[in-house]
Order: C-alpha cells, then sequence, then structure tokens
C-alpha cells in the first residue's frame, strides 16, 4: 500500500507541475515527509487521506492503489490455478486462461510470461507450432523492452531461445543463446560461495540434481537416438551412453530414491530397449523393458510429496506441484504404447515381455 500511495503522489504531483517542496506546503507537512511517502518508505497519517485524495480529484481508494490491489490479487489468483494445472499437463486450459487474463491486465508481466511459456509448451506440431511460437516471441520481445523485474526478464532471455528454435528461426535462436550467461557465471553456481550452513547445503544439493539433468540432457545430445548429427555411433554406443546416464542419476540417488527423476531413469531404459532391438539383443531389450515398466509405474504412483534420502539429497523433498508437464497420459501408458510397434515384434511373444505388458495394463 505504501508504494502504490508513494507511486499516485509523485504521480498527480508531476501532473500539476508541483516540487515536492510546493506540495509539502499546501498539505502542511515537511518536505522530508513527502519525500519519504514517494519512495515507499512510509505513507500520510490517515487523517491526511482524505485530504490529499481531495486535492488531486481522486477518492481515497483510489489514492490507496485498491484498485491496483485488488487487480494482483486476482492475477495472483490466476497464476495460482496455473500452477496446479502444470502436474496435471492442462496446458489448453491455461493458455485460454492467460490469454483473457493478458487483456484484462496487459501489464502484468508475470501473467504474460506465463502466457508466453504456455503458448509453445503446448504439445503440438506443424503450423500451429509454429503460429504460437512466434506469438510468444512477440510476447517476450515486449517484456523485455519494457519489464524492469530482471527474474522476468531473465527468464524470459533464456526461453525466448527455444520460441525462436521452434518457430523455424535456428539462426536467432543461436544467436539469442550466445548472449546468454555461461554456466560458470550463472546463480546457481556463482551463489554457493556465498552462502553458509544449512542455507549452503540445500542450495549445493538443488544444484546437484540440477546439474544432473543437465547433463543428462548433454548425453541426450550425444547418444543421438535420431541418428541424424553422428551417423558414424554405432547402436552399441547410444546405449552405453545411455547406460552412462542411469549411472550418473545412480550417483546423486545412491539410495535408489529418484522419486521426481524416476521418469528420466524410465525413459533412458526405455532408449536402451530399442536400441538393443536393432542389435539383435533380445536379452537385454527385456531387462531394459523390465526395468522401465518398473521406474514408470513408479514416477506415476508419486504422491504430493515425498522426502529425499540419499546423502546427496538428503535435504530436498519431492513436491507434485514443482511438476510441468505438456500431457495428461501417464508413463505407463506411454509405454504400453510403445511395446505396440513394430520393432519389437521379435521377442513379442516371449514370457517377460508378455509379463511387462500385463504390469502395465
Amino acid at each position: 500500500m505504501k508504494l502504490y500511495i508513494g507511486e499516485n503522489l509523485k504521480k498527480h504531483r508531476k501532473m500539476r507541475d508541483l516540487t515536492q517542496e510546493e506540495l509539502a506546503n499546501i498539505l502542511g507537512v515537511s518536505f522530508q515527509s513527502v519525500s519519504k511517502w514517494e519512495r515507499g518508505e512510509g505513507y500520510p497519517d490517515m487523517e491526511l487521506l482524505p485530504t490529499i485524495a481531495e486535492y488531486f480529484g481522486m477518492t481515497v481508494d483510489e489514492l490507496m492503489g485498491m484498485k491496483n490491489i485488488r487487480e494482483t490479487g486476482e492475477a495472483d489468483n490466476i497464476l495460482n490455478t496455473v500452477r496446479k494445472n502444470y502436474p496435471e499437463g492442462k496446458i489448453e486450459e491455461n493458455i485460454k486462461l492467460l490469454e483473457e487474463a493478458a487483456k484484462r491486465f496487459p501489464n502484468d508481466y508475470r501473467l504474460l510470461a506465463e502466457y508466453a511459456s504456455n503458448l509453445t509448451f503446448l504439445n503440438v506440431q506443424g503450423e500451429v507450432r509454429r503460429e504460437n511460437n512466434l506469438k510468444a516471441i512477440s510476447i517476450a520481445k515486449r517484456i523485455l523492452s519494457e519489464c524492469t523485474d530482471l527474474e522476468i526478464c531473465r527468464r524470459i532471455q533464456g526461453e525466448l531461445c527455444w520460441y525462436y528454435e521452434r518457430s523455424g528461426q535456428t539462426d536467432k535462436a543461436i544467436e539469442a543463446a550466445d548472449s546468454l550467461m555461461s554456466m560458470w557465471n550463472s546463480s546457481e553456481m556463482v551463489k554457493m560461495a556465498f552462502l553458509k550452513g544449512e542455507e549452503l547445503v540445500k542450495f549445493a544439493q538443488c544444484n546437484a540434481t540440477s546439474l544432473a539433468m543437465a547433463l543428462s540432457v548433454t548425453m541426450e545430445y550425444l547418444s543421438d537416438l535420431s541418428c541424424e548429427n553422428d551417423p558414424e555411433l554405432t547402436c552399441e554406443q547410444r546405449i552405453k551412453i545411455q547406460q552412462k546416464i542411469i549411472a550418473l542419476y545412480d550417483i546423486i540417488f545412491d539410495e535408489g530414491d529418484y522419486n521426481f527423476y524416476a521418469w528420466e531413469v524410465y525413459k533412458s531404459h526405455r532408449h536402451i530397449a530399442a536400441l538393443a532391438m536393432l542389435t539383435g539383443n533380445h536379452s537385454l531389450a527385456l531387462d531394459s523393458l523390465e526395468k522401465a515398466a518398473k521406474y514408470a509405474l513408479e514416477a506415476d504412483s508419486l504422491p504430493d510429496s515425498k522426502p529425499y534420502t540419499s546423502l546427496l539429497v538428503n535435504r530436498l523433498t519431492y513436491s507434485k506441484k514443482n511438476i510441468h508437464r505438456n500431457f495428461t497420459y501417464t508413463y505407463r501408458e506411454e509405454l504400453l504404447e510403445k511395446l505396440g510397434c513394430d520393432r519389437y515384434d521379435g521377442i513379442r511373444n516371449d514370457p517377460r515381455f508378455k509379463a511387462v505388458e500385463k504390469s502395465l495394463a
């Protein structure tokens, strides 16, 4: 409220071409008081509010920014709904909600940032995907040119790279990525040097999970599952890289408490199974499918909250509310669909394969 009163005083004082000293004389207060109000470090006595409002031709509610406060409260409620929808994969619902919110609150950059992000997060392809990303680019550019909130701007700077890439503008995506901070200058890496005690431990543990996921993504690119970037890489080598991803998570979660990251382990086992079929290694394919099914079911059955117990992450807790998904199906359903692919015809009648299917049905 202090901030709203200060902003309104400054705005209307300047509209009347008054100095702080002149307004202070009119109101019968000190220059220092007016200066403090405008900086948001205090506000006038309640008895003085009607006099100030009447002088500037507004209501006390307007002076106090009650309309802005109500609108901020409404925007907060919308953002809370959006965040609740993420774990359920309700991205279309979010887009409809945020599109309307952007019209009602065109200068709320938090809402605009979420709108842009959800537009590109929607699981669609072709021209719809391109148009959504072009719209997100337009929103992102506006945010970066107008918003003064550094946290929002940093987020959008990173996401803008993806908007460009998904709209077919790879050169601009690379150019935008080149302008980002290096990993070593990121908050995650620099901040650890200045924290102490429990705060440092928890922050470093969060970093351990983030860096593990970043490294697994890097190795995912190196395994080149599409066979487009490194055609000389053999299927056996691709399998080996996927196995290293699993080994990486085993280092961080040495007690097997993958929790949120169970879906990453599931995914690598699924990839290994598919690659093993290409090499004719049916035994490895069946081993991997059994493990993929185990971790798919584990990822699907997580409670709303569950603590980690492994040494490197034992200050952290998995929370469902932090999950972002752009699909509504389960990992069990996804794996069951993958098992219907022709690649598994060679082991379809194997009892172990049938057992995997049965566990997922």
